[in-house]
């Protein structure tokens, strides 16, 4: 489990940027691209839009990633694409991966590992309540695949790997709408 306290996920939220910014940060280096094509395909259906808008507890997520990275430009861009579906209740923001930051990073290690993407899902007291990092089990599935053969994998591939990490994404992040709704702490708040 990655722990981070807190008031050190606050601090770094409050330094974190947007979305758009943060793709913007990667376009001198030539990284932009794969985060546009990424959000064009990215594309929410009915059913899963009318699931999001309607979460009604505030969540703050704090994705560290790297403009470079691969699955960080698929799965920031599925956040983004989540958290335009409730911006009253989805607040979403970016981190790179840099020296500036080695007080989180150093307290995200997965496997021993500095990995990215690395994302907090908070309440809206910037309580963590969940952490994910690295790659979906869907991409993790596929690297087995390539790496180990077809037949070490029982689960049958995605017939759209990126439709398929947006579902994941959006599943993450109804848990934890979720555990945030039935909270009794939250549901004394809101007297609901």
């Amino acid at each position: 489990m990655i722990t981070v306290p807190p008031p050190l996920l606050k601090t770094k939220f409050d330094l974190a940027v947007p979305y758009a910014q943060f793709v913007a940060m990667g376009e001198p280096a030539g990284h932009r691209p794969p985060w546009d094509q990424r959000y064009e395909q990215l594309q929410l259906s009915p059913e899963q839009h009318a699931l999001i808008a309607g979460f009604t507890r505030k969540i703050n997520i704090l994705c560290l990633t790297g403009t470079w990275c691969g699955d960080c430009a698929l799965q920031g861009s599925a956040l983004q694409r989540i958290a335009e579906a409730n911006p009253d209740h989805i607040d979403l923001r970016f981190i790179l991966r840099e020296d500036a930051h080695a007080d989180i990073i150093v307290k995200s290690q997965i496997n021993a590992g500095f990995r990215v993407p690395v994302s907090w899902f908070m309440a809206e007291d910037f309580e963590p309540v969940f952490a994910f990092g690295d790659r979906t089990l869907s991409r993790y599935r596929s690297m087995a695949r390539k790496m180990l053969g077809d037949d070490y994998v029982q689960a049958p591939a995605p017939t759209d790997p990126v439709a398929t990490v947006l579902q994941e994404m959006i599943d993450t992040i109804e848990r934890v709408h979720l555990l945030l709704r039935l909270s009794g702490r939250f549901r004394e708040k809101y007297n609901d």
